[in-house]
């Protein structure tokens, strides 16, 4: 569960950046200066919260496997031919 929590927090300090420099552009635009290189960082930040929150949903998600049978409607059998050797060391048929 701790690891839970550390992405969480990373998570929050991650908003919380993004939040600030959306502001910064906000600021910029009213302003009237250059807002590319915020912009730009804004951009990556985005990009982290996104790969951060799919950490998040990897690890929260349930860890059973579920299995089905294949079924065999023509009753074929399967017959095990791959690298079984005689005792000359030769390929043999089971």
């Amino acid at each position: 569960m701790s690891n839970t929590n550390n992405v969480r927090n990373d998570i929050k300090q991650v908003a919380q950046i993004i939040e600030k420099l959306a502001q910064q552009i906000q600021t910029g635009i009213d302003q009237g200066l250059p807002i590319m290189a915020t912009a730009n960082e804004l951009a990556r930040n985005n990009s982290t919260f996104t790969f951060t929150l799919g950490a998040l949903y990897a690890l929260e998600q349930p860890k059973s496997v579920k299995t089905t049978t294949v079924s065999n409607p023509s009753g074929t059998t399967t017959h095990k031919y791959h690298n079984v050797r005689d005792s000359l060391g030769r390929f043999a048929k089971v």
